[in-house]
């Protein structure tokens, strides 16, 4: 089965895979970046996960609430532990040193596996993608991931003041 489910996956999607993965990647490594850049990242990710929702369930206000509440979760939570650490301003350059981290290319594959795996669920036409428990579960998950993200560039714009 798990054949014929890649078989007929579109090469687009292979693509944005190796997109991702190359994203996710380049977040591995020590870099510079400049203060307009800081929240791309989390913006793209914000848009995969709502766009996720919205093509899985629809408009649908309790999926939105829900991702709502995840994103604010996550936001309280990544802003008081002040993650990532050792991030630095160079005033000079006007640029953000900020150290290498496994952490976003691990959640930018779980937002693609996690719309993978529900565009098969889809595919199939399985009873699950209508029950609420799975709708609230999917909306928090991709807000909560989605406010990582974004807490991460707020640390990132806190440590220009410091």
């Amino acid at each position: 089965m798990l054949i014929e489910i890649i078989k007929h996956t579109p090469i687009w999607v292979f693509i944005l895979f190796l997109v991702l993965l190359f994203l996710g990647y380049s977040q591995t490594k020590s870099r510079e970046i400049k203060l307009r850049r800081i929240f791309i990242l989390p913006m793209v990710m914000i848009l995969l996960s709502i766009f996720g929702i919205l093509s899985a369930f629809g408009i649908m206000p309790i999926a939105l609430i829900i991702w709502f509440i995840g994103v604010g979760l996550s936001l309280i939570i990544g802003l008081k532990l002040s993650f990532p650490k050792k991030i630095e301003y160079n005033n000079l350059k006007k640029v953000f040193c900020i150290p290498g981290s496994w952490l976003p290319m691990f959640l930018i594959l779980v937002i693609f596996f996690l719309k993978y795996f529900i565009g098969v669920l889809i595919a199939r036409e399985l009873s699950i993608i209508n029950q609420i428990e799975f709708i609230i579960t999917i909306s928090l998950l991709y807000g909560f991931i989605s406010g990582i993200f974004l807490s991460r560039s707020i640390i990132m714009l806190r440590s220009k003041d410091i």
